[in-house]
């Protein structure tokens, strides 16, 4: 990860604990908005310390649960975490759904998870340099190549139908 990459996710990381995660907690539960996007809280299990963690994402809604990227690529603490220990919870609206990860590798499938996740990122998606909305599969798959995506496939149909 280039020093640039780098600098930009210590200062995300630090607006989730400091503002996001309290903003959420204030407000009893996440809210979608056109600067954000769509957001759900992920909650995991540190694969070292045991501790739960918390940590906000883009998402995108499926049939069965909720897609997410990991963004910053394969070093996320918390894609560790879900391999370690896929049993989670994310919060989405108010309501908090137990869930299973479960990792998305078939080509089409992460492209059209990536896809989907992008789109719903209000700004974080034109972080890569170009319109999510509009991205060819190319683009996409550069970065498809350099994340990962996940599946979390909900214990109970979500509130928006199965």
């Amino acid at each position: 990860m280039d020093l640039r990459t780098r600098l930009i996710h210590r200062l995300l990381r630090l607006l989730s604990d400091h503002l996001m995660l309290p903003l959420f907690e204030a407000m009893g539960g996440t809210q979608d908005s056109v600067l954000g996007g769509r957001l759900c809280v992920l909650r995991t299990i540190g694969r070292k310390s045991g501790q739960p963690r918390e940590i906000p994402l883009n998402y995108a809604p499926t049939t069965a649960g909720v897609a997410l990227l990991a963004g910053f690529g394969r070093s996320a603490g918390w894609v560790y975490n879900l391999r370690a220990q896929p049993r989670t919870e994310v919060l989405v609206g108010e309501r908090c759904y137990r869930a299973t990860a479960v990792e998305i590798s078939h080509p089409v499938q992460a492209l059209r998870a990536t896809r989907a996740v992008l789109r719903n990122a209000g700004v974080a998606g034109f972080f890569y340099g170009w319109d999510p909305r509009r991205a060819s599969d190319e683009q996409l798959a550069g970065v498809v190549s350099e994340t990962v995506c996940f599946h979390l496939r909900f214990d109970e149909p979500p509130a928006w139908g199965a």
